[in-house]
């Protein structure tokens, strides 16, 4: 029996902070939604992030980035799927693939790689979170 895949969906209702004046999400925004978006998935498949950090670690980002393929504007709903892409020793990178909901196009995909570290450098990552590599 395979295992099921470690994905997360989020919904996000885009709010008029979030806006430039041509009432369209701001680029930056997106790195925002990631994060919620991590931990979200910390919630749901690691315990939480309280629980990542009471194993004595915490997660700093190494790398990031964004495709922008489409746009989204006040008041849509964004569905965002967040999912391990690759799990290392000492790093978790992650995908976020954000759609609107109304059509399903497809508006950014994105990375980040996270890296343990405690002290002053990388440290193994725990358990709760290797079990998905």
């Amino acid at each position: 029996m395979e295992a099921e895949p470690a994905v997360a969906v989020c919904r996000v209702r885009v709010k008029p902070r979030q806006c430039d004046a041509q009432g369209m999400v701001h680029a930056i925004r997106y790195y925002e939604f990631f994060e919620d978006g991590f931990l979200e998935w910390l919630d749901r498949f690691a315990g939480g992030y309280g629980a990542v950090r009471a194993d004595g670690v915490d997660l700093v980002i190494r790398a990031n980035g964004c495709d922008y393929r489409g746009s989204a504007r006040l008041d849509d709903i964004l569905v965002m799927e967040v999912a391990p892409t690759r799990i290392g020793r000492t790093s978790l990178s992650m995908s976020f693939t954000m759609r609107r909901e109304q059509d399903g196009g497809t508006v950014v995909i994105g990375h980040a790689t996270y890296v343990a570290v405690a002290g002053a450098g990388a440290v193994d990552l725990p358990e709760r979170l290797r079990r998905y590599g």
